[in-house]
């Protein structure tokens, strides 16, 4: 078919659609660029460890011991438990292969599973074949890359605000991605929603949040929301039903920030003092780098490669339909608040990014539309 033949299949067509996560990689990862300098690496350093690994929550965490001179165990447990969402991805996608995905091709494509590019490419109607899935990790590559590359040399010339409002722009992503689902099926709405309360409860209450990491909430929100999309899957409920669940899952919601989101202090925990800025060694660097890279790798690789057959259980297939969202629902919600350094822009930004995905527009539109209203609010506030 021709769709098929020039359309999801292609390398062009994963090329294009990776387009609006390189933009939005090319922004988020410029902040990565800034810590990397202010922690002592260097900026090719801090370039190399964004080439290979290309995961924001983990490169954090990394640069955090590389800075400490941590050891390698204290890397791969870090690394395995904010990275072992990528494992869920991995099988998800690999439900969604064709034949030209070979265990060679598999093992070679397994590095770009990301976040956003999960997003894109699980939400195809078609396949995914090894030609659309290396076209689509090709831009968000080069910009997770530069991004880091402008952020550890040129950080200090761009004004915060306008650095901030960017940074938004991957969480309008994920939001695009999202809300069209929730629209087609009530189970996936609820799903979600739960996801966000769970995510939120993780965030906010103390006991929980001192105790399970962002990465591990994430997994634990997801798949618990996931699992209760699966116990209804099949069921008879009407729309009447299913939007009263919504509606007491979205008030659920709004009690726990009601509750608890004021005594929450948005602290800069990824910021490094200058004081701390020594520079890091060779001989620290290159033993904790090469252990963050292959444990990041294989978190990836392993599941993609080893789950091959399609699944044929309705429950089981149900869990991996249904948990492409409430990862990026649990991702999404609350981080996005404290995105950009003010939650009245973040707000805004949330809000335009709700309002043009609900009207099904294109991740890019809704990835600029979201900056694009961060960025206002931003600066009206410098003049209030």
């Amino acid at each position: 078919m021709a769709d098929n033949a020039q359309g999801s299949g292609s390398f062009a067509q994963g090329f294009k659609d990776g387009l609006a996560v390189g933009l939005g990689y090319l922004s988020v990862s410029f902040t990565f660029g800034i810590l990397a300098i202010t922690s002592g690496l260097n900026w090719i350093q801090a370039s190399i460890i964004s080439l290979t690994n290309v995961t924001s929550a983990g490169q954090v965490a990394g640069v955090g011991i590389i800075a400490g001179a941590g050891g390698i165990a204290a890397m791969i447990i870090a690394q395995i438990v904010i990275n072992l969402r990528y494992s869920l991805m991995g099988i998800a996608l690999s439900q969604k292969t064709d034949a030209t995905m070979t265990p060679l091709m598999r093992m070679l494509l397994a590095y770009g599973i990301t976040d956003e590019i999960f997003g894109v490419a699980i939400t195809r109607k078609h396949p995914i074949g090894a030609r659309y899935f290396f076209g689509l990790t090709v831009l968000p590559v080069i910009g997770w890359t530069a991004g880091t590359v402008i952020g550890a040399l040129l950080g200090g010339v761009f004004p915060a605000f306008l650095t901030n409002a960017l940074s938004i722009g991957i969480y309008g992503m994920f939001v695009s991605i999202v809300i069209p689902q929730t629209k087609k099926d009530p189970v996936i709405m609820n799903s979600a929603i739960l996801a966000c309360v769970l995510s939120a409860l993780m965030f906010y209450v103390p006991v929980l949040s001192s105790h399970i990491t962002g990465g591990f909430s994430i997994i634990i929100a997801a798949v618990t929301a996931a699992l209760c999309g699966v116990a209804v899957t099949g069921k008879q409920m009407s729309k009447r039903v299913s939007y009263a669940v919504a509606a007491v899952l979205f008030a659920a919601l709004i009690a726990v920030l009601l509750f608890f989101a004021p005594g929450y202090s948005a602290a800069s925990g990824t910021s490094v003092s200058s004081e701390s800025g020594a520079a890091v060694s060779a001989g620290v660097f290159v033993p904790l780098f090469i252990t963050m890279t292959v444990t990041t790798y294989l978190v990836r690789m392993i599941p993609f490669v080893l789950f091959r057959r399609k699944l044929t259980n309705p429950k089981v297939k149900a869990f991996f339909d249904y948990i492409p969202y409430t990862v990026l629902s649990a991702m999404t919600f609350p981080a996005i608040l404290y995105s950009t350094g003010s939650v009245a822009a973040a707000v805004a930004g949330l809000a335009v990014a709700l309002a043009l995905s609900f009207m099904e527009k294109s991740l890019l539109v809704v990835a600029i539309g979201t900056c694009i209203g961060s960025l206002i609010v931003s600066v009206i506030l410098m003049y209030i």
